[in-house]
């Protein structure tokens, strides 16, 4: 086994500053940030529905063509699907296809015919968020047959990155469960708040909605607190979630 050296240290100290303050877009910025700290190029970030579904990917550098091939038919030969490893997840929240099968076998599977080589994929690592046994979401890092796999190290390093993930995405449980309960009071907006809400979603910031809108940031504030309260959240990143867990969800993971 490799040691855990100073080095990975130093870089997942790095990937946590970078996550620092990062709740908007946080699954964006941890791919980028998972670029530039760990040479991880290629990747997608999924969150999990209330029917424990994989949905609404962030993808970094990985092809639209594969990321549509690998939902409209690849997906359930997913090696590394979490219902197929559910039994290793209680003692690891990563892992590799070459920690599940051999090469030979897998080399020989649907998944690699039909999906990884086909898109020009051969390295596959996942790290599944989790909190208290239950999946938040994934992330799943791929490379070329060309490129080094993932090493032990890659995976200890994620093994703590992975629970630091998870408790950022525990915040959304509560919204979520809320909003499979209760009705959006998207109809009790005024129209401002609605115009807030729009720019909201579209990842505008207090300066930036309150420069687009000619308002004060005052009012911008005003305004977000007043839809909160509506939606029964407590921050931009629950309101665009609550949202978004009311659109229908596709099946799961690269």
């Amino acid at each position: 086994m490799e040691a855990f050296s100073n080095q990975d240290y130093q870089k997942v100290l790095a990937f946590m500053d970078d996550m620092v303050g990062s709740t908007e877009n946080f699954r964006q910025q941890a791919l980028q940030s998972f670029e530039r700290r760990f040479g991880f190029q290629r990747a997608n970030f999924w969150m999990v529905n209330e029917h424990e579904e994989r949905v609404r990917p962030v993808m970094r550098n990985i092809d639209r063509n594969a990321m549509d091939s690998y939902l409209a038919a690849c997906y359930q030969h997913d090696i590394l699907l979490p219902s197929k490893v559910v039994d290793r997840l209680g003692h690891q929240h990563v892992l590799r296809i070459h920690d599940v099968l051999s090469p030979h076998e897998y080399e020989q599977s649907d998944y690699y015919h039909e999906f990884m080589a086909r898109h020009g994929y051969y390295h596959q690592m996942v790290a599944y968020l989790m909190n208290n046994g239950k999946l938040l979401g994934s992330i799943a890092f791929v490379r070329s047959k060309k490129e080094s796999p993932f090493q032990e190290r890659d995976i200890k390093c994620m093994e703590i990155i992975s629970r630091f993930l998870s408790r950022t995405l525990i915040q959304y449980e509560r919204p979520k469960r809320i909003a499979s309960s209760k009705p959006q009071q998207e109809t009790d907006l005024t129209a401002k708040e609605r115009e807030v809400l729009a720019l909201v979603q579209k990842g505008f910031g207090n300066e930036a909605i309150a420069a687009q809108m000619f308002v004060s940031i005052n009012t911008v504030k005003k305004h977000l607190q007043s839809i909160y309260r509506k939606f029964d959240v407590t921050n931009r990143t629950s309101l665009c979630y609550k949202i978004l867990a009311k659109e229908s969800g596709s099946p799961s993971s690269v």
